[in-house]
């Protein structure tokens, strides 16, 4: 006879995690809301996503990991194709004999499972481990082996294109490059340059690009996860012709060069359609230009994931809930305002 899996609720509260009324609640609010017990608990902050990984493991079963003290083969990761990692928040761990040690963080997830099999005509041995964690890892491990391809491409780039504008100046290679673009070209080294640099920060996934003109250089800097990376300089007779580019591509007056301006760009990177919003600034070296990508998986979060302190996230919750009023938001570009309505 097959043994019964014990409860979530059970699990937690005989090991002294959640107190019995909290439970009762919880269980209560999950069923009005169509919610898993696990996600109220930690919508409710009644648990973090450590401690849910470690009592789903035991009622499932599993073997749960702490990927903090686990070092994965980059080779592994490489067995599954990055969508169906991300997608599913899973880890490939080694395969061997016909069968995959994959890490995943949803032990109900089916559907997943069959599409893992399926696509590698494999038998699974899952192991358990935290969303926020596998996330982590694959931000760390995958955009690291993407960042290094990246930064190769980009110097190769930047070589040839100073080449090129080393045989006809920059002036002239900023107004070739105007002619280029009214004729709807879309080859020229500067053009491959720009989209170059834009590819790069997406699957870094910088939240900023800063194109900083220097006394003796442009300096190419890439926000990420708040640090601004400084990835390249590129040669300063390089410089009006990616300013220009840059201004054409955002629909700016590209002969204005003592105002501010803004303007968007629009392009499709790995099947996505993705938004830039742009900014030029006047300098002393030239304008900068900040090109802030709005990633449409930004907004893709949980409320448990935005950071709030206990007593604000009881606010917010008791404010989304009221049937009328009105529900301001406010902050500084970049804040999170989009993010959190």
């Amino acid at each position: 006879m097959t043994k019964k899996r014990r409860h979530l609720g059970e699990i937690l509260y005989k090991a002294g995690l959640v107190k019995k009324e909290a439970l009762i609640d919880a269980i209560k609010t999950g069923k009005s809301n169509n919610k898993r017990l696990g996600q109220v608990l930690l919508d409710l902050k009644l648990i973090d996503e450590e401690t849910l990984a470690k009592a789903l493991a035991k009622q499932f079963g599993l073997k749960y990991v702490d990927l903090d003290q686990v070092t994965i083969p980059s080779d592994a990761v490489k067995i599954i194709p990055e969508d169906l990692i991300r997608r599913h928040s899973i880890l490939p761990l080694s395969v061997a004999n016909g069968r995959l040690k994959l890490i995943i963080s949803d032990p109900m997830d089916l559907d997943m499972m069959d599409s893992v099999r399926l696509r590698l005509n494999t038998e699974l041995e899952c192991y358990l481990a935290s969303a926020k964690k596998i996330r982590s890892y694959i931000d760390g491990s995958l955009e690291q082996e993407v960042t290094t391809e990246e930064d190769d491409r980009l110097r190769h780039s930047i070589d040839a294109t100073a080449a090129e504008l080393a045989e006809v100046g920059s002036e002239l290679a900023a107004e070739a490059l105007r002619a280029q673009t009214a004729a709807d070209g879309d080859d020229g080294p500067i053009i491959r340059l720009v989209n170059l640099i834009i590819d790069t920060a997406y699957r870094m996934r910088a939240s900023d690009i800063h194109v900083e003109p220097m006394a003796d250089r442009v300096r190419i800097r890439y926000r990420v996860d708040g640090v601004c990376l400084e990835k390249d300089n590129i040669p300063k007779n390089m410089q009006p012709a990616l300013v220009t580019r840059l201004k054409i591509l955002s629909g700016m007056d590209i002969a204005e060069k003592r105002l501010p301006q803004d303007g968007r760009i629009k392009r499709n990177i790995d099947g996505q359609d993705i938004d830039f919003r742009v900014s030029s600034l006047p300098g002393n070296h030239g304008p900068s230009v900040v090109l802030r990508i709005l990633r449409p998986d930004a907004v893709n979060i949980g409320i448990e994931s935005l950071g709030f302190e206990q007593d604000n996230y009881e606010t917010f919750q008791r404010i989304i809930k009221r049937p009328n009023g009105i529900f301001l938001v406010t902050g500084p570009t970049g804040s999170g305002k989009t993010t959190t309505l």
